[in-house]
């Protein structure tokens, strides 16, 4: 009797199982019983493989580009920054063109130009270049000695000069009967001939006087090309000791 009752429901439940299996539950007959209430659909749905395979791609992609508004800044950056570049660069040459010059100082007498040139010569290489010329001029002023009535009279002046280290000095003769003047220098400007003329009396000269007497003259000059600020300062002073009235910027 158990025999018989055990068959009969295993009968049913194989009979239960197909209908299962042949829909007549639904297509998910189990999901009530072996699924949560989250919609288990949803999850299949998600787990799709080729959206992993796609975001692993992107994964691996290079970073992107920078957006139009950054390229545009720095395209227009970049010719600011050339520009900048491009006028420091001009500034220095400039400066640099400032600190050398060409430098003229005159006018000399022969004797006084070979002594200011022996001072500037032996510069270094490539420093500053000498050259020497000259330049046709037209002198009013004159500082002289009165003149003196024989050549004894003349020497004994010379040689009062000399002792005073006075050697740039030139004589002229004229009249009848015949004198000696002793010429001490010609200006274009009575300014620097009453300073020159201050400066003889300064060194015991006291004779020296000052003529309004034109000549025309051919004076000796200097050109002192690639002259730094030092060597413009020195020229200064140098100009000054020797009694020198002009100095030029030249070309």
């Amino acid at each position: 009797m158990l025999q018989r009752s055990l068959f009969i429901l295993l009968v049913l439940l194989n009979a239960l199982l197909l209908a299962a299996v042949l829909g007549a539950f639904g297509p998910q007959p189990l999901a009530g019983w072996m699924e949560s209430e989250r919609e288990p659909e949803r999850a299949t749905q998600q787990a799709r493989p080729e959206r992993f395979r796609q975001m692993k791609q992107q994964e691996g992609a290079r970073p992107a580009s920078p957006s139009g508004a950054a390229r545009i800044q720095r395209v227009a950056a970049a010719p600011a920054d050339e520009a900048a570049a491009a006028a420091q660069g001009a500034s220095a040459t400039q400066a640099a063109a400032s600190a050398m010059a060409c430098v003229e100082i005159g006018g000399f007498s022969g004797e006084l130009v070979r002594r200011v040139a022996d001072e500037l010569a032996g510069a270094p290489a490539g420093a500053w270049r000498v050259e020497q010329f000259e330049r046709r001029e037209q002198a009013r002023w004159w500082v002289h000695l009165p003149p003196q009535p024989s050549r004894e009279n003349l020497q004994r002046k010379l040689g009062e000069l000399r002792r005073r280290n006075i050697t740039d000095v030139s004589v002229v003769s004229a009249g009848t009967p015949e004198t000696y003047t002793v010429s001490l220098g010609l200006f274009e400007e009575r300014e620097h001939a009453e300073h020159f003329l201050d400066n003889l009396r300064e060194h015991g000269v006291r004779t020296a006087v000052l003529s309004d007497t034109p000549h025309a003259l051919t004076r000796q000059w200097l050109r002192v090309r690639n002259a730094d600020q030092a060597l413009r300062t020195r020229l200064d002073e140098m100009r000054r000791r020797y009694g020198v009235q002009d100095m030029l910027s030249c070309a």
